[in-house]
């Protein structure tokens, strides 16, 4: 008995092809799944695919985008948190970005790949266009307060950027316990001095 067939808002429609390559991504590998299998999941015709996205590149892309909107908005969520103070908010805004790469070490691993630096690159100015604004503005309430001792609240913001996109390099770090809890120790380390803090233990889940 053939598929009754059923119309969708494009937007909901574009959703699901998002959704479904995200979770086959994540299972298989960027690699393994194939732009039938993604319709499959879906229930649709291949055309559908490619009249919302001209390749599988660009499901890729739009994953990343959704990703870093979501990022931004946790992030933003904890800035305007008035439960937690600057450190505090630093400290879970920086296990927030760690935790977007390792919980997507399967698409991590193929953006690492040479052959696809422009995305890389990409999604790296992303994260740092979106979340540079909203964690300068914590570092000098930290300082206004007297908890940072920061001259250049941004810059010291995209130094400590550039070391969480490490993490985004080395997605491998999270399956090794012993170099997962080294690279924590430093990065805690660095987030305190780069801070000017000596009065405060960031925890990071590494």
């Amino acid at each position: 008995m053939a598929r009754e067939r059923v119309t969708k808002d494009p937007e909901e429609r574009r959703q699901e092809l998002i959704d479904a390559a995200e979770r086959l991504f994540m299972e298989r590998g960027y690699e393994a799944t194939a732009v039938s299998d993604i319709v499959q999941e879906v229930g649709v015709a291949q055309g559908t695919f490619y009249y919302y996205f001209p390749s599988k590149e660009e499901i890729l892309e739009a994953i990343i985008e959704k990703d870093m909107a979501a990022l931004e908005d946790d992030v933003r969520k904890i800035t305007e948190d008035p439960n937690l103070d600057p450190a505090a908010k630093i400290n879970a805004i920086v296990n927030s970005i760690i935790g977007i790469s390792s919980s997507r070490k399967e698409i991590m691993d193929y953006l690492h790949k040479e052959s696809n630096a422009v995305m890389h690159e990409k999604m790296e100015r992303h994260l740092i266009e979106r979340l540079v604004p909203l964690m300068a503005e914590v570092v000098s309430q930290g300082v206004a307060e007297g908890r940072f001792d920061v001259q250049h609240p941004t810059e010291a913001v995209e130094f400590l950027l550039a070391s969480m996109v490490y993490f985004f390099h080395h997605p491998e770090i999270f399956a090794d316990p012993a170099r997962s809890k080294k690279m924590r120790s430093t990065l805690e380390t660095i987030l305190g001095r780069a801070l000017g803090m000596k009065d405060y233990g960031f925890v990071l889940v590494v």
